[in-house]
């Protein structure tokens, strides 16, 4: 019976994988959004830095999952 303290590494990966691709569901409305003719400049400055952020998240994830293999 395995410890259920351990952490499994498998787990944790594919839950990082879920939330990248979470974001990049997420950027990908915030670009869809930005492609409309509607979208003035102050909507469109939001989306940049949504899409930013979701990166930023992203780039945080895959740097865990990394480390994760690493171990």
């Amino acid at each position: 019976m395995a410890n259920e303290d351990e952490i499994d590494p498998v787990k944790i990966q594919a839950g990082l994988f879920a939330l990248i691709t979470a974001r990049l569901e997420d950027a990908h409305e915030f670009s869809i959004k930005g492609q409309s003719a509607k979208a003035n400049a102050e909507q469109v400055a939001g989306y940049v830095s949504d899409i930013g952020s979701n990166l930023d998240e992203i780039s945080i994830q895959l740097n865990a999952i990394n480390l994760i293999r690493n171990l």
